[in-house]
């Protein structure tokens, strides 16, 4: 299929705003699962989604490339993007985040390992959680791809952030590893999963919290979580601890949030 087609398609089936980021992205067809199963088409109420016929995970049907995604995530994905989805500028989130949502992560890491210990947030955003668990006796740090804000929330918290996907090679291991609304968006899940499980304590742990929808139902009723510039996975519960299992990991729900789950994942 030819990328005007593509286009032409994602616009079709997307709302008008988004338009100008689809224009400057490129994009390619999906041909497998992360687990290397056979897509297929899954349902009407979501064209631009398939679904693997062996774990069940929706990805997109069009995968933005690799060097569109880099340039995605800067900050015209904090200070354009959001502002298309509603979503809170980044210093709103700041300070919104503590109402809530971060007392309940910081419960939950504190039942995973107490302070002290080494944290790693991959996608960082605002910050604000980091931030808070340094005040309560965590050793910090953060990644995120925009490198203008990395530098900003470096600069506001006094935690360290790495531009990137994640810190250097020589950086050191962490006792545990946020991954907050951030595995739905990375293209390659194994070699995610890896970078993890390289970066992790031999008895770290790893809390993840993305969007895992069973049923088609339920797809419809979170709708909103199927963002296909973004978005590029959506977990069921078997796809999602099958991600995890194959790398060396066991996986098991410690709450909910936005009507999601909260993992708590460790090594087997």
């Amino acid at each position: 299929m030819q990328e005007a087609q593509i286009k032409e398609i994602l616009i079709a089936n997307t709302n008008a705003a988004l338009r100008p980021f689809i224009e400057r992205m490129d994009f390619e067809p999906a041909t497998h699962c992360w687990c290397g199963g056979v897509l297929e088409h899954w349902s009407p109420e979501f064209e631009l989604y398939l679904q693997c016929r062996s774990c069940g995970c929706k990805p997109v049907r069009f995968r933005p490339t690799v060097e569109s995604l880099a340039r995605f995530y800067s900050s015209s994905y904090w200070y354009e993007y959001q502002q298309v989805h509603k979503c809170p500028t980044v210093d709103e989130r700041f300070e919104g985040d503590m109402l809530d949502r971060i007392p309940l992560y910081i419960n939950w890491l504190r039942g995973m390992r107490p302070p002290p210990c080494k944290v790693l947030e991959i996608g960082c955003g605002n910050g604000r959680l980091l931030f808070e668990l340094k005040q309560a006796g965590y050793d910090c740090t953060g990644v995120e791809m925009d490198k203008g804000l990395a530098a900003l929330v470096t600069k506001k918290t006094g935690v360290p952030v790495h531009h990137g996907s994640f810190p250097p090679d020589n950086d050191p291991v962490y006792d545990l590893i946020v991954i907050i609304d951030v595995l739905e968006h990375a293209p390659d899940q194994i070699n995610f999963v890896k970078n993890v499980k390289s970066r992790l304590s031999p008895a770290g742990k790893v809390m993840v919290h993305c969007p895992v929808l069973d049923t088609l139902e339920a797809s419809v009723q979170f709708r909103h979580m199927f963002n296909p510039l973004s978005h590029l996975w959506i977990h069921t519960s078997a796809s999602f601890n099958k991600l995890w299992l194959d790398a060396g990991f066991k996986a098991g729900k410690v709450g909910e949030l936005f009507n999601m789950p909260v993992y708590a994942i460790g090594k087997i």
